[in-house]
């Protein structure tokens, strides 16, 4: 399996998230729904590395990173709200987790060309955040979560922010990232955006999970 979550726990506050288990094979396409507040975002967190568990554990390709730095695990998140650097251009807000991870420049010249020609931003590149388009800024940040090629993509509420028309149009580009064959977990609040996407489903209960499907 790409992705196992083995009895995973978290707690803060008065809030208790689990265990949760339960396994996503290697480009499958999970879709993580329920009321808000039972933890949903924060499952995506500690697959991220932003939170650290209480117990249990996290495998990616048979490897335990339950305890690996966000850094050093093969994950990419897309917030909700996307959390572009507004002090940046469109290209180097997408080289910008390759910056981190110290790769060749040149190496990053040919990955921005080619994630922004995939994701049609290729004559925003130069442009500021702010100037950008709901739609424009979802693919920006898209082309900034997988630039780095990660195992599985994180979507947090990836669709909420967008109108109808654009919505129709990322869900396209989110059904040719399926079809890449890219491991993603969707995380929804409606079902009907993720119709046609997903080959599994998780329904969260307040802090556990209700079924899977």
């Amino acid at each position: 399996m790409m992705l196992n979550i083995d009895s995973l726990e978290y707690s803060t506050g008065d809030f208790n998230l689990g265990p949760l288990s339960f396994e996503l094979e290697e480009g499958g396409y999970l879709t993580v729904s329920g009321p808000s507040g039972s933890g949903k975002s924060m499952l995506m967190e500690l697959i991220a590395g932003l939170r650290i568990p209480k117990r249990g554990r996290i495998l990616i390709d048979s490897v335990d990173y339950t305890y690996f730095s966000p850094k050093s695990r093969p994950v990419g998140l897309l917030f909700q709200d996307y959390a572009l650097f507004p002090h940046l251009s469109v290209f180097d807000n997408i080289a910008f987790p390759l910056k981190i991870l110290k790769k060749d420049k040149v190496e990053i010249q040919k990955r921005v060309k080619v994630l922004a020609e995939y994701f049609f931003v290729e004559k925003l590149l130069k442009r500021d955040i702010g100037g950008l388009s709901g739609g424009e800024r979802q693919r920006v940040a898209l082309a900034r979560a997988i630039a780095y090629q990660p195992r599985i993509l994180l979507l947090d509420e990836p669709l909420s922010a967008l109108d109808e028309e654009l919505r129709d149009g990322a869900k396209e580009t989110l059904k040719a990232l399926k079809n890449s064959g890219q491991t993603i977990i969707h995380v929804t609040h409606n079902m009907d955006e993720v119709e046609g996407l997903a080959t599994k489903s998780i329904l969260f209960g307040q802090g556990f999970i209700k079924s899977v499907f």
